[in-house]
């Protein structure tokens, strides 16, 4: 590492000074300065012309060579010049060092070898030693009693410096060395000692110097005003050979006190603490002004756009509500608006039949305990710890809907209503499915079906900073056909939302729980609208009344039965326990328990008497719906009917005390209500509080509620279980009926005996033959027309006809291209815009942020100086700024995160391609919350850091590098969050990420210092990417000083960073890299949302 020092000594210098009292002979003289002067023509030696004063004369004196001690004696040699900044002046300076820096050094030394000394008889032995820095070549000369003796040109000259400890070392080596001698000197008499024959000599034993040659000096700590201790060696082979021989010591020994270079002021290493330049005013003047028209741009556009609405919608619902002249919907306008919902619509009845969905279980037999496996033997018929079959979600689900009807699927908890839904649907099923799905009396391919379907979640997936308007217009300019031009498809929002009666509603925002929006109710029909818009024949909706109130959910359900008959939809739905009133507005009915079908036909009367004919009647004051799926709940969890007895107190004092407990209401309800009543029937009815067996109930029971009261004992009735007071008290045996409804089904295709009877019992009757049959015949037909014989087998019919169907057009309906690439990227990124600015919060808070970070550094770092621990505050700040911008991309896991069930839902309905939503949501959401705020930091900081600042080059490349980064750590996170669906889980991925990114990136880990792997992961490290390229833009080509025993020691810039394992040259390199990680970690995040994140139910 180079140590350079600049030394002034204080002027005068005392007459003790024992080198000048013996330069100029005379102890009164007193030095007032000395400059420089040329050489003398004709000869070897330099001249310098001392001025000094003795009794009012000029004294002058010739000595050995250039040589400066004081910054004015250089003013002859180096002018003032004009300095590279407007009105600075650069001066000449005298630098005082053994190396050589920007032109001639100069050094004189003592010979200080005692031998040498006494040889030359009192004639005082010195050297001089030259070298010049340009051409990489020194001159060697030896003086005896003020003359030169003998010289020597040294050649391919290189220093080095060093410090250790409390000493500065510099070494001068050549690698040649040529001498030659003053004939009649000191050393080159041939009278007395002569060397002349030795230095021409080539005898590789005995001949004189050649090299390499060495200076080596050593200096310690000074004080300012006195010269500094400088002691000096210089070693040859050769010489070194003969001062041994001769002198008995191994080389020249030196003591050089002075040393100097005159250069200007600019060219010095440096010279103390560098003052920091700056850019010019004009300069920091346009970035403030940028960094502000940025901010305030920003922040009008998202207020201006938060106050924007549509008029037009606000207009039309006036006109309706006012009753205009001309009113709006007239009833021929009202029939034109009917006839435009039905553009294009075919009306369908939709069959199903034998519909059947398992799930694959891992082959290993599952471990139960003893009494579960003999359990599930026995139900299924097997040997006991056999491993039992794929279970049965659905079994043989079969139903028929017109258009114009309403299908509602009912069941219990588990019943597979959703699981139905989805099936008939088309869904992506994660189990295998079979059966048929006929359209009109005719299979279709999945893709066709899918295109005349419409489905809507159980939950509301909406963006909630859109309006409701924008949210089904966005629906219906994704999923219309691009035929219809835009104004068609904003009319046909128009009226859907006039049918849905949400139209004055149409401006207000979705909203959220902390944002007031609209009501549970206004979503689901906004929900519904999105759907409808697109005028599917089928419509699916999987419980619409969810989390709804009665007045809502009845709203609801009647929007969608005046859609069904007067646009000829065919709607089916899910939906649980609905009120009575809801009930009476469906036209079929499919009632599930288990997987099962206990009912599938008309849903009113035939229904009634379906179940009335097996013996469940439903009770006066019931409703009907609340009845069937009570009554499906209640037979899934009985497993072992016994009938209801009673118990006299000496047989209860023979049994158990476990078996037996006081009959509750529920117990009392359930057996009364559930139990089959047929004329047929035997059986008995549970026991009174007299202890009696009552009598044989009528075969058509209409017990009311009120009349289950009198069959249970009150709560204080109870009685001791041994005979005690109270032993007249009756005691029930709990029937198995009602006991084994609190614990589940020992097996999951177990079904109890009265499942069993309620499935058969419908098989049976009147609505099930009848169904059976017309669906048999409808597949029969549809067999005929395909040209396909018989029902193949493994397999359903609906698989076969997919596969032909998509190899024929024959048979496809009228189905529309939905919106091109370039409308699904324009509607996504206008979609991404208005739900960035819409909430704001994210984005303000990032560039809030980034403007307090850049001010808060700016001060604490105001106007770094060009020292090592500006250097230091260098390494720091960079690496805390890729810190706070690395991490504040965590936010990037909401980017996605928070919009992955509307992605689903959405790709699911066929919205857009998945590469699209990518490409916008990356350009119009990402881009703006990484790109913005490190220009706003690098704008406002930068000049207050005073950082790098030779031109405007630094500060874009120093802009760059923020924003590449930003990037590349947002693209990290983007990728982490789309892999991952648990957000929690994504945030603590990409945190730990950020850290071990943090640990290669080149400040807490030295590259240099660790094996393969460790490089590697720097490599791949878009901190040790954007950290090194920010420190190389600014540090390399710096001098920068360390300030060492009163020296300013110079440290190249490149040094350093080589020392710290960056590569001085990489910054493009590490653009390159940081680029390069962007597009993978995109590409990455793109295929996997393509491939993997999907609809799975």
């Amino acid at each position: 590492m180079s140590q350079l020092r600049h030394y002034q000594p204080q002027w005068p210098v005392p007459v003790s000074s024992r080198l000048w009292r013996r330069r100029l002979r005379n102890p009164s003289v007193r030095l007032s300065g000395y400059w420089l002067g040329p050489a003398s023509a004709g000869t070897k030696r330099t001249k310098l012309w001392l001025l000094g004063r003795l009794d009012g004369h000029q004294l002058q004196w010739s000595v050995f060579h250039e040589m400066c001690m004081r910054d004015d004696v250089c003013a002859p040699l180096r002018p003032p010049r004009p300095g590279d900044v407007l009105g600075e002046t650069d001066n000449p300076v005298c630098h005082s060092s053994v190396r050589p820096i920007n032109g001639t050094n100069y050094l004189q030394c003592e010979v200080t070898n005692t031998a040498i000394v006494k040889q030359l008889e009192g004639k005082k032995p010195e050297i001089t030693y030259t070298c010049d820095a340009a051409e990489a070549t020194c001159q060697f000369q030896f003086w005896a009693d003020e003359q030169e003796s003998f010289f020597c040109r040294l050649s391919e000259c290189s220093t080095t410096q060093e410090f250790e400890g409390k000493v500065n070392r510099t070494a001068i080596q050549c690698a040649t060395m040529k001498c030659a001698c003053y004939p009649g000197r000191m050393l080159c008499d041939p009278r007395r000692f002569d060397l002349t024959d030795w230095f021409e000599s080539d005898d590789p034993e005995e001949g004189g110097p050649r090299g390499p040659g060495a200076l080596q000096c050593e200096e310690s700590a000074v004080h300012d005003g006195e010269l500094p201790e400088r002691t000096c060696g210089f070693s040859e082979k050769w010489m070194n050979k003969l001062i041994n021989d001769v002198f008995g010591d191994p080389n020249i020994q030196l003591s050089c006190p002075l040393a100097g270079e005159c250069m200007y002021a600019s060219q010095l290493p440096t010279a103390g603490k560098p003052k920091y330049r700056g850019f010019s005013v004009l300069a920091i003047v346009f970035m403030a002004l940028f960094a502000a028209l940025l901010v305030f741009s920003i922040l009008g556009a998202i207020y201006w756009a938060r106050k924007q609405n549509n008029p037009d919608l606000i207009g039309i619902y006036e006109s309706m509500e006012d009753g205009d002249d001309e009113p709006l919907l007239d009833g021929e306008q009202s029939n034109a608006r009917r006839a435009n919902m039905m553009d294009h619509h075919v009306a369908s009845d939709i069959m199903f039949r034998d519909i059947t969905y398992t799930i694959d279980l891992p082959k290993k037999p599952s471990r139960h305990l003893p009494f579960q496996r003999r359990n599930a033997a026995t139900a299924e018929g097997g040997a006991q710890g056999s491993v039992p079959p794929n279970p049965a979600v659905l079994r043989d689900v079969q139903g028929i809907v017109k258009a114009g009807e309403v299908m509602a699927v009912m069941g219990g908890s588990g019943a597979g209503k959703t699981t139905f839904l989805d099936i008939l649907a088309k869904r992506e099923k994660r189990g295998a499915v079979t059966g048929d799905i006929l359209v009109n009396g005719k299979f279709m391919s999945d893709a066709e079906y899918r295109s005349i379907v419409g489905y809507v979640d159980q939950e509301d997936t909406l963006m909630p900073t859109l309006t409701v308007y924008e949210t089904v217009l966005y629906s219906a300019l994704l999923r219309l056909p691009r035929s219809m031009s835009t104004k068609e498809k904003e009319e046909r929002v128009m009226e859907t939302l006039i049918e849905l009666d949400i139209l004055h509603i149409a401006n207000r925002r979705i909203g959220t729980t902390g944002e007031r929006g609209i009501s549970g109710g206004e979503k689901r029909r906004v929900s519904i609208a999105c759907e409808l818009v697109t005028g599917p024949s089928i419509l699916f909706l999987d419980e619409p009344t969810s989390g709804l109130d009665a007045f809502n959910a009845y709203n609801v359900i009647e929007s969608l039965v005046n859609l069904a008959r007067t646009y000829r939809r065919t709607v089916i739905l899910t939906i649980h326990q609905p009120r009575s009133n809801i009930f009476a507005l469906f036209d079929k009915l499919v009632l599930l328990a288990k997987g099962r079908v206990v009912y599938s036909g008309p849903a009113q009367q035939d229904c009634r008497e379906c179940f009335e004919q097996q013996g469940f009647k439903c009770p006066l004051g019931f409703n009907m719906a609340d009845y069937l799926i009570d009554l499906t709940m209640h037979v899934v969890n009985t497993i072992d009917p016994s009938p209801v007895t009673t118990s006299s107190p000496e047989s209860e004092a023979a049994s158990p005390r476990k078996l037996k407990r006081k009959l509750s209401i529920r117990a009392a309800q359930e057996a009364e209500l559930y139990t089959q009543h047929k004329a047929a029937t035997e059986g008995a009815s549970p026991a009174t509080n007299g202890g009696a067996s009552s009598a044989a109930k009528d075969d058509t029971p209409t017990t009311p509620v009120e009349e289950l009261k009198p069959l249970l004992p009150l709560p204080d009735e109870g009685a001791t279980s041994n005979g005690g007071a109270g032993g007249g008290s009756t005691f029930l045996h709990i029937p198995g009926s009602i006991s084994a409804s609190r614990r589940p089904s020992v097996s999951a295709d177990f079904i109890t005996e009265h499942l069993r009877v309620l499935v058969d019992g419908y098989k049976e009757s009147t609505v099930g033959q009848r169904t059976s049959e017309e669906l048999e015949e409808a597949v029969t037909q549809a067999c005929r027309i395909t040209s396909i014989n018989g029902r193949p087998s493994g397999a359903s019919l609906s698989s076969q006809m997919s596969r032909l169907l998509a190899q024929s057009a024959t048979f496809s309906p009228s189905h529309h291209t939905g919106a091109s690439a370039f409308t699904q990227f324009a509607i996504l990124s206008q979609r991404t815009i208005k739900n960035l600015y819409r909430n704001p919060y994210l984005l303000l808070t990032h560039y809030l942020i980034s403007i307090l970070v850049a001010i808060s550094l700016g001060l604490l770092y105001w106007h770094l100086d060009l020292t090592i621990s500006g250097f230091q505050n260098r390494m720091g700040v960079l690496f805390f700024v890729c810190a706070v911008f690395g991490f504040g991309c965590l936010s990037s896991m909401m980017v996605f995160g928070g919009e992955r069930v509307v992605f689903v839902r959405e790709r699911a309905g066929g919205y857009y391609s998945a590469g699209i939503y990518f490409l916008a949501k990356v350009l119009f959401d990402l881009i703006p919350l990484r790109t913005i705020p490190p220009l706003l930091l690098g704008l406002i900081s930068y000049h207050m850091m005073g950082l790098r600042s030779d031109d405007f080059s630094f500060l874009l490349k120093f802009l760059l590098v923020l924003v590449l980064f930003n990037l590349a750590a947002a693209s990290a996170c983007l990728t982490i969050s789309i892999a991952i669906p648990d957000t929690a889980v994504a945030t603590l991925v990409a945190t730990l990420l950020m850290l071990f990114e943090m640990l290669f990136g080149g400040m807490l880990l030295n590259k240099n210092w660790l094996g393969t792997a460790g490089k590697w992961a720097c490599d791949w490290s878009f901190f040790n990417a954007g950290w090194e390229a920010l420190m190389v833009n600014e540090v390399n080509g710096l001098i920068l000083v360390d300030r060492k025993f009163l020296q300013d020691i110079n440290v190249p810039g490149a040094a350093i960073l080589g020392t710290f394992g960056l590569n001085a040259l990489g910054y493009w390199n590490d653009v390159g890299r940081l680029i390069g990680m962007i597009v993978v970690l995109l590409a990455a995040g793109m295929a996997w949302l393509i491939l993997f994140v999907k609809e799975k139910r």
